[in-house]
């Protein structure tokens, strides 16, 4: 089970991950104005809202903890919003709304996977 925080995300966007991954992570809801170190025991962020608060959360959660995944949610189709968030460290970019498909893949893709010993 993960640790997923959502942070200043849209009720909308926040009721769709809640509703696709609940079941099997750990869901908290951020406000936009939450300190870094309240992310650095998640396993995954998403955040969204205003492109300046989650460029700069991004900076300093890099600084933090550089290989914590950190995917961007808008609904700011942009090329060069999502060039800059991936410049800047972010894991992923999606517009909203995101279909569950995507999250499970975001989630797999983001999260280290088990290593099994051999039999």
């Amino acid at each position: 089970m993960a640790k997923i925080v959502l942070v200043g995300l849209e009720q909308a966007a926040a009721g769709q991950i809640c509703r696709a991954l609940a079941v099997d992570h750990q869901i908290e809801h951020q406000p936009q104005t939450v300190v870094v170190r309240e992310l650095l025991d998640a396993d995954i962020v998403f955040a969204g809202g205003d492109p300046s608060y989650y460029m700069s959360l991004l900076k300093r959660v890099r600084e933090a903890r550089p290989s914590l995944p950190f995917v961007v949610v808008t609904r700011i189709p942009e090329t060069r919003e999502w060039l800059d968030a991936l410049e800047a460290g972010a894991t992923d970019y999606c517009s909203a709304p995101i279909e569950t498909r995507q999250l499970r893949w975001l989630m797999e893709s983001a999260l280290p996977r088990p290593r099994f010993a051999a039999a």
